[in-house]
Parts: structure tokens; sequence; C-alpha cells
């Protein structure tokens, strides 16, 4: 087998693009998850009652939740290219935003979808780290299978 007849350098890893489809989906359904909280706390927010530090404490779970979704949809395309710098700053931005969810799934917020959102964020997480550490798909074939 030549050089030229290398398979190895044509495979392409699957996982980028999967990748690429799952955080514009998850940044589509975070975008939701903000303005949802964002339309819960807004009386709050703009109400001069409120202390300064109690309005940007009420905006960061949104803002958080904003900011996950705008670098997930941004690094899609890179992601998609298998470019190394998306791969690392989308694993670090959803590993803050699972963070987050965790934290709030353990302190209790009753009534709102937190397991969800972590559920879809760590599905994430997982895809990137697998791909991080090395995972590819489809696994390459052995080419002496293909000659016979």
């Amino acid at each position: 087998m030549s050089v030229s007849d290398s398979r190895q350098d044509l495979q392409r890893n699957s996982l980028y693009s999967l990748a690429a489809v799952g955080a514009v989906l998850l940044g589509a359904l975070l975008t939701l998850g903000a303005y949802g909280h964002f339309s819960a706390v807004w009386g709050q927010m703009i109400s001069e009652d409120t202390a300064l530090p109690r309005r940007l404490l009420l905006m960061l779970p949104g803002v958080t939740l904003a900011g996950t979704a705008v670098l997930n949809i941004l690094l899609s395309k890179p992601l998609w290219q298998a470019r190394g710098y998306a791969l690392t700053a989308t694993l670090v931005g959803n590993l803050v935003a699972t963070a987050y969810l965790v934290y709030l799934l353990v302190r209790g917020v009753p009534g709102h979808p937190i397991g969800i959102f972590l559920a879809l964020e760590m599905s994430l997480v997982i895809l990137l780290v697998s791909i991080r550490a090395g995972l590819v798909w489809p696994a390459l074939a052995d080419a002496n299978i293909k000659k016979s």
C-alpha cells in the first residue's frame, strides 16, 4: 500500500459534525430558556425597589444560558470544520453552564426544568470530552480487508 493510497487522510471524524449539530440545537433551547428566565424576572429587574446587586443576581441565570447559547451557535461552524479551538471553547463554555445547572439542581428550584437542560448539557459535554479524548467515529477499518 502506498502513501497516496492511505484512507486515513480521507477519513473524517464525524463526531465533530454531530457535536456541531448538537451545539446548534442546544443553543436554540438555551435561548428559549434564557428568554423564559428573563420574562419571569423582568418585573423585579426593572422595579425601583430592587437594589442593583439584587438585579444583577436576578440576571445571572439568564446571562449564563444566553451566553452559552451564543457561544454554541457561533462556534458550531468551526466545530463542524473540526477546529481545535472551537472544541476547547465550546467545552469550557458548556462546562460552566453545566456546573451552574448542577448548582441549581442541588439547591432545588421547584417548578423549573433544570433537569432537562442539565441532561442536554451533559450530553453535549460527554460528546465533546469524548472527541477531546480521541474518540473517532466511524472507526477506521483495516485497509487489507477491503483488498480481499
